[in-house]
Formats: structure tokens, sequence, C-alpha cells
């Protein structure tokens, strides 16, 4: 056990140091031996050589500080580990933890944490073992220093594009009857809508946002006026059971997918190797976050916390973000952030490639886009200047109006 001294004048540190120093001495002469002593304790810095000789020999680091911004020996200690074998158990309370999950993450408060994962990490097999440090040492290698400032410089750069950004508008009666008169007086008319969020609510479970009758009607009667397009998160299968019986043009998959004259068509072929990686990650967030389960889709990964408690989905989606950042890194993978759920999907799709698509299939003098959430971003960005492109709620957003939610775009909609 190593103390380096810090702060040795103040009075708590004093107290918690005799605590310690008694405690150690305690169980060493209860279950020490002539040939071996329990706990050997340091309360001193040590060189930097003499710690990395510590780190090399160590099976288990046990790293538990009740806060910590960051915490570098934890990296340190899977830095050294170059036979790939070795157990970090660390803090949840420390920085370092947002970005190290494949480590044996505990509350320092509680001692059946301790306790339980003491065990595990004892008798945890060397497999398990090195593939858990195989993640963690790629991605230190990977999410360095140099990236980190990199990453921090281009954040600066960008808010030199928020006054340039345009200013989004209510959609006030004025305008709408300007969007109405628009839509009635024109003949080659683009509607491409999302579908969660926008035509429908969210629910607990997204299987349950089943289209109602009131819906069918209402894209029937636009279906009959218009080029309707349904642009959507969901996979292939979830949309050929809703709607396969209907005569809508349907994207799925963000993109990966086309229904058009009663027929799918790829727009992108995509791998789907990297899930293997990505599933244990968001499988150890389930655990940790009640509530909160994956939902796997032909091409991507979500995380849905729609029914964690609000706090702790707060804290939690920031530990996710920052972890699934360096593994996506340079292989070709993006985060959505939707609306209570995180998405993994591929970079090579998002549905404002699809809209340029859309729009070069015929000379549309009509075009409007509605959605909510930030993966419609894409699809407001590949609008045409002239187009009428809706936001779905009042966050910021790229696109020129903004309505209040799914009832008022249904009552928009029904008035074309």
């Amino acid at each position: 056990m190593l103390a380096v001294p810090s702060r040795s004048n103040v009075p708590q540190y004093q107290k918690l140091k005799r605590e310690t120093d008694e405690l150690v001495g305690r169980i060493n002469g209860k279950f020490a031996t002539v040939s071996w002593t329990p706990i050997w304790y340091f309360y001193r810095s040590l060189p930097f050589d003499d710690l990395i000789d510590l780190y090399i020999s160590s099976d288990v680091a046990l790293i538990t500080p009740i806060r910590d911004g960051m915490n570098l020996v934890a990296k340190e200690y899977v830095a050294t580990r170059t036979n790939g074998n070795g157990v970090l158990i660390l803090s949840e309370m420390a920085g370092a933890s947002k970005e190290m999950n494949e480590a044996l993450l505990i509350n320092p408060n509680s001692y059946e944490a301790f306790a339980v994962n003491l065990k595990r990490a004892l008798t945890m097999p060397l497999e398990e073992q090195k593939t858990r440090i195989k993640f963690l040492q790629k991605r230190l290698k990977r999410y360095d220093v140099e990236k980190w400032a990199d990453e921090f410089l281009k954040s600066l750069e960008s808010t030199k594009n928020v006054k340039n950004q345009k200013v989004t508008k209510k959609l006030s009666s004025d305008y709408e009857t300007e969007f109405i008169k628009s839509f009635k007086d024109k003949d080659k008319r683009l509607l491409l809508l999302d579908y969660d969020g926008t035509l429908v609510g969210f629910k607990d479970n997204p299987q349950d946002a089943e289209p109602d009758e009131a819906l069918f009607n209402l894209l029937d009667k636009l279906q009959e006026k218009s080029t309707l397009v349904l642009i959507s998160g969901r996979d292939r299968d979830t949309f050929q059971r809703w709607f396969g019986h209907k005569p809508y043009n349907l994207v799925t998959d963000h993109g990966v997918w086309l229904y058009k004259n009663k027929e799918w068509k790829a727009l992108e072929r995509l791998k789907t190797d990297w899930m293997q990686n990505i599933r244990p990650i968001l499988e150890t967030f389930v655990d940790r976050t009640p509530g909160t389960f994956i939902e796997t889709k032909n091409y991507s990964l979500a995380w849905h916390y729609r029914k964690a408690d609000p706090e702790l989905a707060k804290i939690r989606t920031i530990e996710l973000n920052t972890v699934l950042t360096s593994m996506v890194a340079n292989n070709g993978l993006s985060i959505l952030k939707g609306n209570k759920v995180i998405e993994i999907k591929s970079s090579n799709v998002n549905k404002g490639r699809v809209v340029s698509h859309l729009l070069t299939q015929q000379d549309y003098n009509f075009v409007s886009v509605i959605g909510d959430d930030w993966t419609d971003e894409y699809m407001f960005e590949e609008a045409p200047d002239w187009a009428y492109t809706i936001k779905v709620g009042f966050t910021k957003t790229k696109a020129k109006f903004q309505i209040q939610d799914t009832e008022k775009v249904r009552e928009l909609l029904q008035q074309l």
C-alpha cells in the first residue's frame, strides 16, 4: 500500500494517517507469519522508476479516491501491463473512470463493493483480464494529450460559427398561412417527415409507438397530393411491419434502406462487426443504470434511458459519451444523441445524404422537412434554401421554423 504524503499539516489528514497506521499494524500483527507480511505499507513518495516496478509487480491495482478530478495513477498502471494481465479497480468518483469503463468501477463508500470486487479481481480469468487491459490500453494510446488538445481547439473554433447561424422563427399563424398557400400553389411537392417525436410521441418502449388510424388517414391524404417520405432511425423490419401495406416511401436506419414502389433498396453497404466491441460497454451501463436498455438494430446499437432516474441518467450519459468518443475515433462510427437515447452507427450514413439523393430524382418546387432531434439537423442542412424546414420543439436548430409538438405537427399537416 503506497500513501504519498499530502497536506500533512491538515488535522483531518493527520487523523486519517493515524487511523491507517493503527489499522495496518493490527492487521499485520494478527495475520503476519515469519515468511509473509499481509500489508507492505509505504508512507512516502517513490521515484517514478520505482513506482513503475511497483505497478509491474502488482496483479491488482486498487485505486479508490472519494473524489478525484482525473487520477493518472490508474492510467499509469494500465500502461505498464506489457503482458496484458492485471485488473484495475477504480473509484467511480475519479474522473478517469469516465473513460476507463473496462476497469472494475466501484462506489468508494461501499465496504461490500470493495470486498466483492477484490474477490472478483483476484479470481478473474486471465482471458478476461487481457480483454479488459487490451481495450484500456488501446484507448489510452489513441486518446492521448495531443488528441485532447486538438478536440479542445476545434470546440473553440466551432464557437465562431454560432453568430453565423440562421435565426429560427416560431411557426406563427402568418408563417403557417404562407406554408399552406405555398403547398397548394405548387404541383411538385416533397414532404420529408421524421417519425418518432414528430408524427408520434415517445414511448418508454419504442415498439409501443405504433402508428394509429388517424395518422394513417392523414398520411394517405398527403400521399395523394405529394411525394411522401417517412425518414427514421427505425430498423427496416419495424417499418415494413407498420407501413409495408401502404404506398409511402420509407427510409430506415438513418438512411441505409429506401422503400419505394414496394421494394427495398440498400443505399449503403455497411459492416456490423464493430457491434461486438461496443455492446459490452452498453451492457455495463445498463447494469449500472436501472431503467435503461439496449435496442439492437440491423446497423446500429441504441442505449435508451427514458425510464431511468433523470439525475443518474444525466451522469451516465456524460460517462458513456466520453467512453464511446474515445472508442469510435478513427473507426468510422458516429454517436447520435437523440431524445433520451444514445445511438452508435456508421459515419457513412445520415438522413442528409438521403435528402440529397431524393432531391436529384425530380425537380420539386415545394419541399418541406420536419424533424425533432439532432439526427434531423442533417436533413435541414441538405434541404434547399427555399425549403420549409421545421424543428419540433424549441431547442437549438438549423431549421427555419420551430413548432411546439407532435400534436401541432399533425394539425399543420391536416391543413394541407
